[in-house]
This record gives C-alpha cells, sequence and structure tokens, in this order.
C-alpha cells in the first residue's frame, strides 16, 4: 500500500531554517561584542557588518529548499535588525535552551558566555535539522544537497565566530545525537519513506564530513 502523508508547507519550512539563523545571528552580535554585557550588543550593526555573509548564507538555504522570493522574504523582514530589536537575556534564555534559570544573570560575563557557547550549539543543530528538513522534502537531490548543507553550516558558524571545518563536524555530531534517534526509531511518527531519505541523508554527510568512520 503506498504511504499517503500531508503536503509540507514551504511556509513552514522556511520558518524552521529563520528560526535558528535568526537566533545564530543574536548570537554572534553578542559574541562580536566581547560576550560582557547586553548593552553594548546591536544586532543591526552586527547583521550590517556582516551583510554579504548573510546573503551568501540564505542563497544556499534557497537552494537547499527551493525556496520562493516570497518565503525568503520573511527572513529579512522578521529579523528584527531593520527594527532596531535589542538582544535581550529572554531571548538568550530560549537561544540557549534555558541554560541558566531566570532571571540570568546577565550582569556575570561567564553566566553571558555560557548562554552564548549553549546557544550556539543549539542553534546550529537545529539549523542543520531544519536544512536536512528541507532538501529531504523539496532540495535538489543526494548528489547537490549534502554539500550545500556543509557549507550553510560552515557560513552559520562563521557569523558565530567558530572555526569552519570544526563547526561543521561538531554540528554534525550534535545533530546526529540529538534529533535522528526519535525520527528513525521504530515506531515514530515519522513515514517510512520519510525515514529512508533522512537516513541516505545522514550517510551522505557523514561521508562528507567524516568519511573514516
Amino acid at each position: 500500500m503506498t504511504e499517503q502523508y500531508a503536503p509540507i508547507s514551504e511556509t513552514g519550512l522556511g520558518y524552521d531554517e529563520f528560526a535558528p539563523l535568526w537566533g545564530i545571528l543574536e548570537l554572534g552580535a553578542v559574541t562580536a561584542s566581547g560576550a560582557r554585557s547586553l548593552q553594548d550588543v546591536s544586532l543591526p550593526d552586527f547583521v550590517a557588518a556582516h551583510r554579504d555573509e548573510v546573503d551568501r548564507l540564505i542563497e544556499v538555504v534557497r537552494d537547499i529548499g527551493d525556496f520562493s522570493a516570497e518565503t525568503l522574504a520573511i527572513f529579512e523582514r522578521q529579523g528584527g535588525w531593520s527594527d532596531g530589536r535589542e538582544v535581550t537575556a529572554e531571548y538568550l534564555m530560549m537561544y540557549s535552551g534555558f541554560i541558566e534559570g531566570y532571571p540570568p544573570d546577565i550582569d556575570d560575563p561567564g553566566v553571558v558566555r555560557r548562554m552564548v557557547h549553549m546557544g550556539n550549539d543549539l542553534q546550529l543543530a537545529t539549523f542543520m535539522h531544519a536544512l536536512v528538513g528541507a532538501a529531504t522534502a523539496r532540495g535538489p537531490g543526494l548528489d547537490a544537497a549534502p554539500a550545500l548543507v556543509v557549507a550553510a553550516v560552515r557560513m552559520a558558524g562563521s557569523l558565530l565566530g567558530v572555526d569552519g571545518e570544526r563547526v561543521v563536524s561538531d554540528t554534525f555530531r550534535m545533530w546526529r545525537v540529538k534529533f535522528l534517534p526519535d525520527i528513525l526509531r521504530p515506531g515514530s511518527p515519522s513515514h517510512e519513506g520519510g525515514k529512508a531519505n533522512v537516513r541516505k541523508y545522514a550517510h551522505a554527510l557523514e561521508g562528507l564530513i567524516d568519511p573514516q568512520t
């Protein structure tokens, strides 16, 4: 019997990509400020300084998910930098998976650094998961998409000030441990065709990132 499942919304996939990217930009802004005080952080200045890098990253995201201009416009319109949005303790807590209790002592540089480091890991792994999801749903196929996913993660890591090759390897391992078991286990809500596609992408990414295994 042929599997039947609901179509996937392009806009929904776009938000899956953009949410961690918005977090990555805010975390990058905190890192660029020295991660000492949120009063010194400017998201608009950080995005302006890295405009070319952000645009190149969005081009790769577009290619992975075959996103329309209308969907990509959401990223810019709701990112907050055009409105002068401030990076707040509440946002940092959300991006870092609530590694600190509320309210965090943002006057303590150690607390801010801890939230940034945890946030970097969590948002990069979430971003990779969204990239793989878009690739399996709408992407250019296994011949091209895995290399694009690797490139996008490397670019995102650069915005966080993290070494390119290391960030790809680390993010792949975090993604594999955090997300794959719940998708691939027997009895998961994922349909069998989806599981098979995710396995193929996991194997292809492993071949690019960690060919020794």
